[in-house]
């Protein structure tokens, strides 16, 4: 049995509004180290966007070159990484001739050559085990030639057409390559296919950190561009865990880390990949999760209380809110959990107890399981959470009590504070302060949505700024922005002592 790890978009030495994540990525790297360990992976494939910028930091490229150099000792013996479009595909090539003795394969950039981008594996005793087509982020000038005069639609379409090509190209050359194989050692070698890109239908969500890739043209790939006989697909770019075209071989693994407070309420995951799986693995029906969750602090909405999600879609939680914490302690600890699962097949699939599909994130154990084909098994990996970040929204007394319960958990949170309310508080970062004053809370944004209609605009369509005086101007500002009667008093002194400092000033 070929067992193959999945992962992308790293984003190594990122930071979340100028909070460095080191530490977040240290234990990540070390997490994934001891999963190569535990699942007996051979095969580590990581689809793009290594590191967060083009000339990542120091601290990043230790941290980097520390985890390849200890892949080795985990039993791993191939790691096939190509670049995304956040990497500098010349600074991963650099060492590309030294990792390649270490069985490290580096692929930065489109090659003059197709064929280099078709690499064949070998197990430890030599023989050919897998195919992998490692394409790389294709940049626009890569797979585009220039017309004179061309219009944005026609460049759109020959971008599409140039990916689909190259994409071509590789699978002919991996396919003739399966043949020769195939008939000199009598057993097929899968193939599997890698892809930085953004495919049709693809999701994404705001401050999931996901720059667009090609402006106009995006989702213009399909699924169709991955020839039938790719036995899996290995994308990168999207930071949501999710199958593209309702083709279940076709995966983004998503960011292992939330990069941003849109994502992090995602349950992050790497895909297991088993070939030539365990006849009594691939011989079990797929389970069903059944999940009761409650939140860990009040929230100002409700929470669904059940969803059932069947092993069949992989994205457990990729569409779903999760509870306000950390996704460890959350499931783990807070969540009330049934899983519905038959006994037996838990026991032979190697589960100690149903509830190991969930409490995995503590035991390395997968959550997921899905059949690819009558050879293959696909499971995933949940990774726990590092660092918790959390988004509070509401008004000022549900973000107060959202703070105060954050703050007796003794939980180390980065926050986000979105105030949406109607009363308007002009203090509202020094009342923040105040409350995460000697906690283990640290806040790294405030975002005040309070209603910011034009203040000069009129209340009638035939009142012009000239007709009005500051008094009526501040009137008019206090309506728009529905402020309540009990504060108006208290805004009108405040105000009425800056129209007069002013006045004063100009005589």
């Amino acid at each position: 049995m070929l067992t193959l790890l999945h992962t992308s978009d790293w984003h190594l030495g990122r930071r979340l509004y100028g909070k460095p994540r080191y530490d977040e990525f240290k234990q990540f790297l070390d997490w994934q180290l001891q999963a190569l360990r535990e699942q007996k992976v051979d095969v580590l494939l990581i689809a793009g966007d290594i590191f967060d910028t083009t000339a990542p930091s120091n601290q990043a490229q230790n941290l980097y070159y520390d985890f390849l150099s200890q892949v080795c000792d985990t039993g791993c013996h191939h790691v096939v990484i190509v670049a995304g479009n956040h990497d500098s595909a010349s600074f991963l090539e650099a060492p590309k001739q030294l990792l390649k003795a270490f069985n490290i394969h580096i692929i930065g950039s489109m090659t003059d050559t197709p064929t280099d981008e078709v690499i064949t594996l070998s197990d430890k005793a030599g023989q050919p085990e897998l195919i992998v087509m490692a394409v790389p982020y294709l940049r626009d000038r890569d797979v585009r030639t220039v017309g004179h005069g061309e219009r944005l639609d026609d460049k759109e379409r020959k971008l599409a057409q140039g990916i689909k090509a190259h994409y071509a190209q590789i699978a002919d050359i991996a396919i003739a390559q399966q043949a020769k194989l195939q008939a000199k050692y009598k057993r097929t070698i899968p193939i599997v296919a890698t892809g930085h890109l953004f495919t049709v239908g693809g999701q994404t969500m705001e401050g999931d950190g996901v720059r667009d890739l090609y402006v106009g043209s995006l989702g213009s790939i399909g699924a169709e561009i991955f020839h039938p006989q790719i036995d899996y697909v290995a994308l990168g770019h999207l930071h949501i865990p999710q199958v593209v075209g309702g083709q279940p071989h076709i995966r983004y693994a998503g960011s292992p880390i939330a990069m941003g407070f849109g994502e992090s309420r995602q349950q992050k995951q790497v895909h297991l990949l088993r070939f030539d799986a365990n006849p009594d693995l691939l011989s079990q029906p797929l389970q069903t999760l059944t999940i009761q969750k409650k939140p860990l602090v009040s929230a100002p909405t409700p929470v669904k209380k059940r969803k059932s999600v069947s092993h069949a879609s992989m994205d457990l939680f990729a569409d779903e809110e999760l509870p306000e914490s950390s996704m460890l302690d959350a499931i783990n600890a807070e969540a009330e959990i049934e899983v519905a699962i038959d006994a037996q097949a838990s026991h032979k699939a190697g589960y100690d107890k149903p509830s190991d599909h969930l409490s995995g994130q503590l035991s390395g154990q997968p959550y997921n399981i899905a059949k690819l084909s009558d050879t293959t098994l696909l499971q995933s990996l949940p990774v726990p959470v590092f660092q918790s970040i959390q988004t509070l929204k509401g008004d000022w007394q549900t973000i107060k009590t959202s703070l105060h319960s954050l703050k007796n958990s003794q939980q180390s949170v980065w926050l986000e504070v979105v105030y949406d309310g109607q009363e308007v508080v002009g203090d509202l970062s020094e009342k923040i302060a105040e409350l995460v004053k000697d906690s283990r809370l640290e806040v790294l944004r405030i975002k005040n949505q309070q209603k910011r209609d034009q203040v000069m605009q009129s209340q009638r369509m035939d009142e012009s700024l000239e007709e009005l005086n500051p008094t009526q101007v501040f009137e008019r500002c206090l309506i728009a922005h529905q402020v309540l009667e009990e504060q108006k008093p208290m805004l009108w002194s405040r105000y009425t002592e800056v129209l007069e400092s002013l006045q004063g000033g100009q005589q």
